[in-house]
């Protein structure tokens, strides 16, 4: 079966009432799960669906094709292993990235599964996918959207399976509800986020978190009342009260002058809206309305007063024309919000100049809504946005029926979309659902990523052909229908964080809306990433993940590891000197050990960067596959060390341990030039009695903190050759080393590893005079104890 294309356009036009659409998406996954074999297919959704979406589709066909529910039908049990096989494939980010590119083929066959959960299990597992007001949360939205946000979090880590969650779903579902615009209330599925959870340390179900600044674990009664109570004693507002002088004073609009003021007016029996209300609208206002109160003493506070007058809205003040706005008979605290949320100004309509000059000159943030036809349609979202847009941050719109060219040209391919334009210029379009939640969780996570830019076709041009002068980017192909794609501009963010624009910049091209320029530069994969550095070009064949990203960008800017090609191997490892060491990882740049042993590779780089006489490099394998082919080089990463004493390529030794930073340097050091001592306690003590300057390792085989330190030791011992480097395992003299070193340094708890530095020239009774070395890295355990002894030098020369 086809895709369904014309089901889409009806939708897309609106055409189609939401009952016909629930009929047309259960009959097409009828024929799917008769017929078909493609999965998204089999779920009625297309391409571009996300984690929701998905969820969603599957939730609706699983409570009805459930072999419990068509005991009747002897193919049931297939028909649903196929869906679950296709729910179970597509909800998994990598196991839809290889179905896409290769089709079942391309799957472990093993991942399919033949067993399912009970009927009931799938009509209640989706607790809060379908709520208005409870925000679904995955990992990415958990660090970008909750952990660095300035705003106040209350979230429910659950469980399907737990019966305290489902009996706890209803009462989180009305607080989300009624604090709705106060606190961002969310939910984790820990069945679907199991990583997250153990991440955050969620032993029990449900756990509630509430996040203001720090973590607070909520431990209290699981009702609606307990719960927003807990909420509204924590959120820090304090309602002022207006004298009368003031009050008259705000009356007359002289003293509301950059934001616009609420005065509840209440007699003095307190009669008006309750204090949880008036806290409430502060929150939800908070920097967009100044929230105030007045206490009428007698029956007429005032001339414009009336008995039912619960509110007074004070415009920001104009000469012109300025009025109070009175808000009587108005008794609901929803009824107020709405009159509000009317008094602030609509986004403001822009024309593709306006948004070029506001481009260039702009040092706010402005929130763009893109669409086309009848804005009205937009209403609800529009006073979502009203109630997100603090101080500082603008709303507009721009009509694509009017400015056709312009919105083609930036890249809008569905409508309405939302942007983002930033202090700077820099640009970037939301790409998942138009649902406010959703929106406002993009809006947060972009306004602080000021360093990345989606890229027109002009302006992507203007990178490619080197045109741009002297600026650096990092670019990034995607496509919005690609789930791997939207996690990694995610991680994209996080590391445009960690550089100035000056250093590099950070650009996506949307390969939807620039079709022809992705075939141009022939881009076959998503999301396909770049650095472009002059008239060098490199790719990112790393794992997608901003620490990877942030490691390849500084390892190209300033290389620690040597790249190895045809034209200068014969050269450098050819003509080999027997006093030098190289270290060479052969690798492939589609392997995936590969991918992880670079970061580790480049560690190993910098800290051996220090001796001269090692060289640590690599060879790209498929760049350079006759180099490769030449060496024997038969998998990847081939690791291999041509050590001291030998020339040329006559001498090899492979690596086969572990590969991380600390386990390749440990193996490196072995062949170091012999510095370091491995004393027993008579070798130690007859040490003691020289002229030399000592500095021996107190450790125990088995202890981590030694293991890590003992190959800085060794760089270290490599550096400094007028003191001399010792080590005793203190696993045979366990006694005797806890003894001397609580002598020797004075502590009274001894532990593991201890560096003890006997400084000759500093004797007290013929004994050196004795100092711990704190320091657990080579360029600080050697300056450490430079400085120690070279002070000592100058104070017996003075």
């Amino acid at each position: 079966m086809s895709s369904p294309i014309g089901y889409q356009k009806l939708v897309k036009e609106g055409t189609l009432t939401f009952a016909w659409h629930k009929v047309i998406v259960i009959l097409i996954a009828i024929i799917s799960l008769t017929r078909g074999e493609d999965y998204y297919e089999i779920l009625g959704i297309n391409k571009t669906a996300n984690q929701d979406d998905i969820r969603r589709a599957f939730k609706k066909l699983a409570v009805v094709y459930h072999p419990d529910k068509n005991s009747d039908d002897p193919n049931a049990h297939d028909k649903f292993v196929k869906l679950t096989t296709a729910y179970e494939t597509l909800k998994d980010t990598d196991l839809r990235h290889k179905y896409d590119l290769y089709g079942e083929d391309g799957l472990n066959k093993s991942h399919k599964k033949q067993t399912y959960h009970s009927w009931s299990y799938y009509q209640n597992s989706f607790i809060y996918d379908d709520d208005k007001y409870v925000i679904n949360l995955n990992k990415n939205d958990y660090y970008e959207s909750v952990i660095n946000s300035h705003s106040s979090w209350f979230v429910n880590f659950y469980s399907p399976m737990c019966s305290h969650c489902h009996h706890l779903a209803p009462t989180w579902k009305e607080v989300a509800k009624l604090l709705d615009g106060v606190v961002k209330i969310a939910a984790v599925n820990c069945e679907y986020n199991w990583q997250l959870c153990h991440q955050v340390g969620i032993r029990a179900y449900p756990t509630l978190l509430y996040f203001q600044k720090h973590r607070e674990h909520y431990r209290g009664e699981k009702t609606q009342e307990a719960i927003i109570r807990f909420v509204l004693d924590r959120l820090n507002i304090h309602i002022r009260e207006l004298n009368e002088l003031h009050f008259k004073e705000y009356l007359s609009g002289k003293s509301v002058k950059k934001t616009p003021v609420l005065i509840f007016i209440c007699d003095d029996q307190q009669n008006c809206f309750t204090s949880d209300e008036r806290i409430k609208v502060a929150a939800i206002f908070d920097k967009l309305i100044d929230v105030t109160m007045f206490i009428c003493k007698n029956d007429r506070c005032h001339d414009k007063i009336s008995y039912n007058t619960n509110a007074v809205y004070l415009p920001i003040y104009n000469k012109s024309s300025w009025e109070p706005i009175f808000l009587d008979g108005i008794f609901d605290i929803n009824t107020l919000i709405e009159k509000l949320l009317d008094q602030l100004p609509d986004p403001q309509e822009l024309s593709d100049n306006d948004f070029k000059v506001k481009k260039m000159k702009s040092d706010v943030t402005w929130v763009i809504c893109f669409y086309i036809g009848d804005i009205e349609n937009l209403q609800d979202l529009n006073l979502q946005m009203k109630k997100f847009s603090p101080s500082g941050i603008e709303l507009g719109k721009i009509n694509c029926g009017k400015n056709g060219q312009f919105c083609s040209k930036l890249g809008v391919t569905r409508y309405p979309i939302w942007g983002i334009l930033k202090p700077g210029g820099a640009f970037e379009f939301h790409h998942g659902n138009n649902l406010n939640n959703d929106i406002i969780k993009f809006m947060q996570i972009s306004m602080k990523t000021t360093n990345v830019w989606a890229l027109s076709t002009e302006e992507a041009l203007s990178i490619l052909q080197r045109s741009n002068g002297d600026e650096v980017w990092f670019l990034d192909w995607f496509t919005p229908w690609c789930p791997p794609c939207i996690e990694f501009l995610s991680e994209l963010r996080k590391a445009s964080l960690e550089f100035e624009a000056s250093i590099v910049r950070f650009g996506t091209i949307d390969c939807t809306a620039h079709n022809t320029l992705c075939q141009q530069n022939n881009i076959q994969f998503y999301p396909t990433a770049m650095l472009i550095n002059g008239s060098s070009t490199y790719q990112f064949t790393l794992s997608k993940t901003a620490e990877s990203v942030i490691y390849f960008i500084n390892e190209k800017r300033n290389p620690s590891v040597i790249e190895l090609t045809t034209k200068n191997f014969r050269q450098k490892l050819g003509k080999k000197k027997n006093n030098i060491i190289w270290i060479v990882d052969y690798f492939a740049p589609w392997c995936g050990p590969c991918q992880r042993l670079a970061p580790e590779w480049s560690a190993v780089a910098r800290s051996l960067n220090i001796l001269s006489f090692v060289n640590i490099a690599s060879v790209n394998c498929e760049a350079e596959a006759s180099l490769c082919t030449s060496q024997g080089v038969r998998s990847y990463p081939d690791i291999r060390m041509y050590p001291l004493g030998s020339e040329g390529l006559n001498t090899v030794a492979l690596y086969n341990g572990q590969r991380d930073s600390l386990s390749m340097l440990t193996w490196i050091t072995t062949f170091f030039p012999k510095k370091i001592s491995n004393l027993n306690f008579s070798d130690f003590q007859k040490l003691l009695d020289s002229k030399h300057n000592l500095i021996i390792y107190f450790s125990l085989p088995n202890c981590h903190h030694c293991q890590k330190l003992q190959p800085e030791f060794a760089i270290a011992a490599q550096l400094l050759d007028k003191v001399k480097f010792g080590r005793i395992d203190c696993s045979f003299y366990i006694q005797k080393c806890e003894q001397h070193i609580k002598q020797s340094i004075q502590v009274q708890y001894v532990s593991f590893p201890t560096l003890i530095l006997y400084n000759s020239k500093e004797k007290k009774q013929n004994k050196h005079k004795r100092v711990e070395i704190v320091a657990r890295t080579t360029q600080k355990i050697k300056d450490e104890i430079l400085k120690i002894i070279n002070s000592h030098t100058k104070h017996d020369e003075l």
